[in-house]
């Protein structure tokens, strides 16, 4: 029986990046990541479950209020079953889910689903 390991390697490795995959992997869409070099450019390899369909994150930061959250994740995610959009509100960086329940707003940093 072989075991296939998958591997993704990333040419940017900042703080967001790590907070970002620090979701995803609380989540369970990733199996682990390591960041090599944090103090200089660096990078961050992430090992794959195979559950992520889709990962994006915004080259702009989109302002979001605490009641529009739900709206913007029926624009963008594909399904209400799964899926999940990443916004840096003042509590920190929060799912959708975090963020609606403690009623806070911030700029969405991306989804993934």
């Amino acid at each position: 029986m072989s075991c296939i390991v998958r591997l993704v390697d990333t040419a940017y490795c900042g703080v967001i990046n790590s907070f970002y995959l620090t979701l995803i992997l609380e989540k369970g869409y990733i199996k682990n990541f390591e960041v090599f070099d944090p103090h200089r450019v660096g990078r961050i390899t992430v090992e794959l479950q195979g559950r992520v369909n889709d990962a994006r994150a915004l080259t702009y930061r989109q302002d979001i209020k605490a009641k529009d959250i739900e709206k913007y994740k029926t624009l963008k995610l594909p399904t209400h079953q799964w899926g999940y959009v990443v916004i840096s509100t003042p509590d920190g960086i929060l799912d959708h889910e975090e963020a609606v329940r403690r009623n806070v707003g911030g700029q969405v940093l991306g989804h993934f689903h």
